[in-house]
């Protein structure tokens, strides 16, 4: 009844709205101004909040959007206000009297109602960073809440707003040991920073917030200048000025510097730039040309722009920093010939505070923007430092001597001649170990010819997750990855000697299966940052322990887990030996082998093999003719076919035997590939021979119901009698223990090249023999 009665009154209250006379001094687009109009001393009349429209089947107009742009939120509020208050046909006293009733609290309660806040900004400039720790808040697209206090950690680095912003939309809910060590000393006490710490464990941030976190306190200083000093400042900004000049071994490793800054400083007007090899000179010159403030780029496209007179890079006077990443690769034979050219032209400390003539055009400016000396960071994964190392750098007047006629041989010679002050902050976050704390280390045992069947059974039976084998030479990586590829295995391949084109590609292809297998040289050791890497390989041992360190790096990052397997020949024991004594390494798994699967590996590598030969041999006369047909065509000479009638003949049949026998391999091949792996005890004939498990039973019901069982490799069921576990599990499972007996490994070693030595001799003397015994018989018959 009190419904039937509310909707009668709303009725008759709307009777007496299409009643009301027309005033031509009102607005018809405005229906608040229609009801502001009337004067209805009953004051019966329902507001637009109070009338539902479904159930009229009313239509209310809209207001014009773009006659509301230049509105205050306040003035629109205040008119609001006042048209409410005129519709209802009372004054303040009226109100206040009217509230009584049951009708009015209604209303007054739904016109009361808020509706929810759908956006709420972060950050703000000006505003201290303990006020940014809110509860919740959302980003300016109106997307998904942050809940701050999962970043309270953030907090202690006392960071700009923006860059906080930039930390919460990138997720980071805590720094890393690194960063909480480097970031201060950095960004707030103003010192130089050498840093060590594993890879993956965030040393791009530690040194790229300290910068933008300099920068973005610089702009706030300029904006409180006086309006005559503020001018300049903004001019010079306008212009663009060179404030960091970030160095990194590799091209890869260089962009991936650059996109994380960029992620960084998303909510600022910093530019980052990145200048590498391999890309095209002139695009990266239209690049310069915009001033970025931040460039990161690799020694030899930097030194050839600089020698090239590029302006952006020349201009040195304003930098304010200057960072080594990967230091330990630079000090390498072959990489710091162009990194000392560069660092001879850092201006020193005394000439920093001192700019040149075009530079001086506004003492206020430049005094502004060099306040603080230049700030060098060096960082590493490994470090080497002697105790007299801070003396060295307090030796301001030898350094510089030193400094010329030394070389980069080591990062000490590296820092003092970069111009590392001496309070520097030195950060090693390195253990014993040096590689991570979650990576789990293991060999095998195996012979040179080996190394194709035990990575194919690891690739086969273990390869879930990505994985990355490296390999030391470009001439193994080819020979691995044509194998692996006739053998059905989809792999990438990355080296030095491919166009940095394709290098994006093949991390690309790499970085979006989520199986993906990567054979690369160490080229991919550095930088290369790619999540979900859960195995490396050493398919060939690296030269130094560093390397290794690098290459083990890929995996276990981030505080994530992997595994790391070193294919060990009897000529890599003694250089295996060398790399556990530097790790000091007591214990080292064993990576677990089933023995039942190697013949069938065996039998598919040997065609493999035969496979890869003759497609070998062909591509290389193919390649041949061609190199003959086309430095003929070059001098414009005719080429005449020299050979008879015979050879023709024979080299056709040749052919046709050579492309008869490669079908035939390759219909053997395929044959064995049309079926799961399966170890040497399983018989198709008498399954119950070879012993029946839950495992197997369930995978021969499911290859049953599948149509093609194994026309990728890839899948999920390819091993007969072998649960799907990944490398790192297998290891835990079933590794064994195996004590790394430094002295022990060097006695064998020298035991086995003295029995080789011996056996050596011995044919030699066996040989010498019998050439003398047929020496003597042929004198007795003449």
């Amino acid at each position: 009844m009190g419904k039937c009665k509310k909707r009668a009154n709303e009725n008759s209250e709307l009777e007496q709205f299409d009643s009301l006379p027309w005033n031509p001094a009102l607005n018809d687009d405005d229906p608040f101004s229609l009801l502001a109009g009337s004067n209805n001393s009953e004051g019966g009349f329902l507001s637009l909040e109070e009338i539902d429209e479904s159930e009229f089947d009313l239509a209310i107009p809209k207001r014009d959007t773009e006659n509301e742009k230049g509105k205050s939120v306040t003035s629109r509020k205040s008119k609001k206000r006042q048209r409410v208050d005129a519709f209802e046909g009372r004054d303040d006293d009226a109100k206040v009297q009217d509230e009584g009733t049951t009708e009015e609290e209604e209303i007054l309660k739904r016109r009361r109602k808020k509706k929810p806040r759908t956006k709420l900004k972060q950050a703000r400039e000006g505003q201290d960073n303990n006020s940014s720790n809110v509860n919740t808040s959302v980003d300016d697209d109106g997307e998904e809440p942050v809940h701050t206090a999962e970043f309270y950690a953030w907090n202690e680095l006392r960071l700009h707003p923006l860059l906080m912003k930039s930390i919460y939309m990138l997720g980071f809910k805590e720094p890393t040991p690194i960063q909480k060590a480097c970031i201060p000393a950095a960004a707030h006490q103003g010192k130089d920073v050498i840093g060590a710490a594993e890879t993956g464990s965030g040393k791009t941030l530690a040194f790229g917030l300290p910068i933008l976190q300099r920068l973005l306190e610089e702009q706030e200083k300029a904006a409180k200048l006086s309006t005559e000093n503020r001018d300049a400042v903004q001019k010079l900004e306008a212009q663009g000025i060179l404030r960091a000049l970030i160095v990194t071994p590799t091209r890869e490793l260089a962009l991936q510097v650059t996109d994380h800054l960029k992620e960084a400083a998303k909510c600022t007007n910093i530019r980052v730039v990145s200048i590498v090899g391999g890309m095209s000179t002139q695009k990266q010159e239209r690049l310069l040309r915009a001033r970025p403030e931040i460039i990161v780029g690799t020694p030899g496209r930097l030194w050839e722009l600089m020698s090239g007179g590029e302006h952006h890079l020349v201009e040195l006077h304003s930098l304010s920093f200057f960072v080594l990443d990967e230091a330990d690769r630079m000090i390498e034979n072959g990489h710091f010939r162009e990194l000392q050219s560069i660092i001879d032209m850092l201006p020193t400390t005394s000439s920093a505070a001192e700019p040149d003539a075009q530079s001086m055009q506004n003492c206020v400016t430049f005094s502004t923007f060099q306040r603080k000396k230049r700030q060098t960071l060096v960082f590493s994964a490994t470090i080497a430092l002697s105790p007299d190392f801070r003396k060295k750098l307090k030796r301001g007047s030898l350094q510089s001597k030193r400094s010329m006629n030394g070389d980069l041989s080591s990062i000490e010679s590296l820092s003092e001649r970069a111009g590392m002050r001496s309070d520097a902050a030195i950060v090693d976050l390195t253990n014993a170990s040096i590689v991570a704390d979650k990576l789990e280390e293991s060999f095998l045992d195996c012979r040179e010819e080996d190394k194709d069947a035990y990575l194919y059974y690891i690739l086969s039976v273990h390869g879930h997750g990505r994985t990355i084998i490296f390999c030391t030479s470009v001439a193994a990586l080819r020979h691995l990855s044509s194998i692996l590829r006739i053998l059905s295995v989809n792999v990438c391949t990355l080296h030095a000697q491919m166009q940095q084109r394709a290098r994006f590609k093949a991390i690309d292809r790499f970085r979006e299966n989520e199986h993906g297998i990567l054979v690369a040289t160490d080229v991919a050791a550095r930088g290369l940052d790619i999540s979900g890497v859960r195995t490396v390989v050493h398919y060939q041992l690296p030269h130094s322990a560093e390397v290794y360190v690098h290459r083990s790096g890929r995996t276990a990052r981030a505080f994530a887990d992997g595994c790391s397997v070193a294919l060990v020949s009897p000529n890599d024991r003694s250089k295996f030996a060398s790399l556990c004594r530097s790790f000091s390494k007591e214990t080292l798994r064993r990576f677990p082998v089933e023995s039942t699967y190697m013949p069938e590996i065996i039998r598919r590598l040997s065609l493999a093999r035969q496979i890869d030969k003759i497609i070998r041999k062909e591509s290389q006369v193919r390649a041949k003719e061609s190199w003959i047909k086309r430095s003929a065509e070059s001098v414009e000479l005719v080429l005449e076919d020299s050979d008879s009638e015979e050879e023709r003949v024979k080299n056709y049949y040749h052919k046709k035997a050579s492309s008869i026998h490669l079908k035939k391999l390759q219909q053997e091949l395929n044959k064995l590939m049309a079926r799961p792996l399966q170890p040497k005890s399983f018989s198709h004939r008498y399954l119950a021979g070879a012993g029946i498990s839950p495992l197997m039973q369930f995978q021969l019901e499911e290859l049953v119901r599948q149509q093609k069982p194994c026309s990728d490799t890839k899948r999920k069921l390819v091993v007969i009698g072998q649960d799907c576990m990944e490398p790192l599990q297998a290891l835990r499972k079933a590794g064994s223990k195996v004590t790394m007996d430094v002295k022990e490994l060097a006695e064998k070693q020298r035991n086995l090249e003295n029995l080789r030595r011996k056996r050596k001799e011995e044919k030699k003397r066996l040989r010498e023999q019998r050439r003398k015994q047929r020496k003597r018989l042929k004198g007795i018959t003449e």
